[in-house]
């Protein structure tokens, strides 16, 4: 699988941006508060819908995190290739999970496709969204550095041994 292109109408702070991606390896380097994190909640957003629904926080309630600041239609596209054929998934997100509007298209006749449904996320990467989001998803508040007590251990030995 590999992203193409994507659209965002509006989702978070993030309005009218739109973003081709290069064949490999994609870097995306602005300044802080331009959205980086909303970028990547949108794509995941785009495969598996938004989380939280019943949550009454905003941190644990995506729709109401990233429900438009501006206004507007809140949702987008995204394009992705798999198996040689590329897809597009069109998302409307409202108030509620059962009123979201989602298509999926083939890119290339532009007419609708039954390859995947509204789980395409699952369908096709083969994982729920809480396995995306320990492995093929990695967002950069989820890296953490810790010490296991075996490298505790190590460190210390280290310490203690002044030669």
């Amino acid at each position: 699988m590999r992203l193409i292109s994507c659209h965002i109408e509006n989702f978070g702070r993030l309005q009218d941006c739109s973003m081709d991606f290069e064949e490999n390896m994609n870097v995306i380097c602005e300044e802080n508060g331009w959205g980086k994190s909303t970028f990547a909640a949108f794509i995941r957003a785009m495969f598996y819908g938004l989380e939280g629904e019943r949550k009454r926080s905003i941190e644990d309630n995506e729709r109401k995190r990233y429900k438009p600041w501006q206004g507007g239609v809140f949702g987008g596209q995204l394009v992705f290739e798999e198996g040689g054929r590329r897809y597009e998934i069109i998302r409307i997100f409202q108030d509620k999970e059962a009123n979201d509007e989602f298509e999926l298209r083939d890119a290339d006749t532009n007419l609708l496709s039954n390859d995947y449904s509204e789980r395409v996320g699952e369908e096709l990467f083969q994982v729920g969204r809480e396995s995306f989001l320990h492995t093929v998803f990695i967002s950069q508040s989820a890296c953490g550095t810790s010490a296991t007590d075996d490298i505790s251990a190590k460190i210390g030995n280290i310490t203690d041994n002044t030669n």
